[in-house]
This record gives structure tokens, sequence and C-alpha cells, in this order.
């Protein structure tokens, strides 16, 4: 009988430890408070590189003389040749990305702020972490296509296409090219971040439909 209860009372602690051990590896709030701080880190580092970037693109302009020999003149001819990200398509494309890019990390860095400040009850809130999860996707992936586009275009004004008689006009534009390749870079670096924001947000996400483990008042009946 003594034995019984003996290993009533060890299979009623063993449950008690292994319920609060999973409780606090799969409870929804904690996934909040762990991971919250850093998710606003890395949107401001997104906010910040994706500024950087837009910047650089949108303010490129600069006109550069061209030399030009005709026959039967001695002297070559001089001919100044503006460029601009407005003068390429794609660039187009990869300026509006980025701004699409700098509103959505402004907006969820100040609601990154505000969650810091408020309860953890709307940080749990799952039509928030449903927005937040698709947005961060769809934004990451639209920062992808835009970095892909421009890197394209920076390769083929550096290097141009042999194969089909495109040559390279970064000899003529360097200062359009060096300051497209910085804009890039910081690209890349806000494309890690938001990737990395789109990581957490889907973990805090699934992580809030978790089994709901014993409380306290479970805890209580396992006690008894």
């Amino acid at each position: 009988m003594g034995e019984a209860v003996t290993d009533a009372a060890i299979l009623r602690n063993a449950a008690a430890g292994n319920a609060h051990l999973t409780a606090v590896i799969s409870h929804p709030g904690l996934h909040a408070g762990q991971f919250r701080e850093g998710a606003s880190l890395l949107r401001v580092i997104t906010l910040v590189f994706a500024v950087i970037a837009l910047v650089l693109l949108v303010t490129i302009k600069r006109t550069e003389s061209m030399e030009v020999s005709l026959p039967g003149l001695s002297k070559p001819l001089y001919f100044g040749k503006s460029s601009s990200f407005v003068d390429i398509e794609a660039l187009k494309f990869f300026s509006g990305s980025l701004a699409v890019v700098v509103g959505y990390s402004f907006f969820q860095t100040i609601l990154s702020v505000v969650n810091l400040l408020t309860t953890e009850s709307l940080l749990r809130s799952k039509a928030k972490a449903w927005f937040t999860f698709i947005a961060d996707q769809a934004i990451a992936y639209l920062l992808a296509s835009a970095v892909a586009v421009a890197t394209e275009i920076a390769y083929l004004s550096k290097y141009g296409a042999p194969k089909v008689g495109w040559s390279g006009v970064c000899t003529e534009l360097n200062h359009f090219c060096k300051v497209h390749g910085i804009s890039l870079i910081n690209s890349y670096l806000a494309a890690l971040a938001i990737f990395a924001s789109a990581a957490i947000s889907a973990y805090h996400l699934f992580g809030l439909y978790a089994p709901v483990m014993p409380g306290p008042e479970t805890q209580n009946e396992l006690d008894i």
C-alpha cells in the first residue's frame, strides 16, 4: 500500500514537471516576450538600409562627357550624357519597391513601439499576427524580386552581354554605376533583415496555435 502511494506521488510530480516544462516551451506569450525586441530591431534595420538605398537611387543624376571622334575632324567632339534611374524601367520598379518597403517598415516600427508599451493580450492577437505574417511575406518577396532585377541591371551595366552585342556602360557612366552598386548593397542588407523579420512573425503566429498547457488550476489539481 505504501509503495502504491509513493508511486502515485512520483507520477503526479513527474506529470506536473513535464506540464510546467512544456508550458514554458510552447506558451505563446513567452515567444512574444523573447522575440518582440529582436523583431523591432530588425524592422529598424530594414527601415534604415531601405531608406539609404532609396535615397541613393533616386538622387543619381549625373551628366558626364562622352568623347566622340568623327572622320575628318582633327579634334574629338564631347557630348554630355545624363544618367538617372528614371531612364531605366527596371530601376523604376526597384525604386518603387524600395518605397513600399520603407513605408511598410516605418509602419511596423511604430507598431512595434506600441506593442512594447502595451499589454500581452494585444501582442497575442491572432488577427494582428496573421496580418503581420502575410504582410511580411509579401514585402520580403517584393524586395527580393526587386533586388534580383537591380542586380541584373548592375551586371549588364558593368559587363554587358557580348553574345548579343551589348557593351557595358560603366566606363562612360562610372559615377552612376558606383552609386547604384552602393544602393544595391544596402538593399541586400534590408532584404536580409526583412526575411529575418518574416521568419520571426511566422514563428510567433504558429506559436499562438500551440496547445494550451495546464495552468495554475490544473497544477493545483495535480498536487492534490
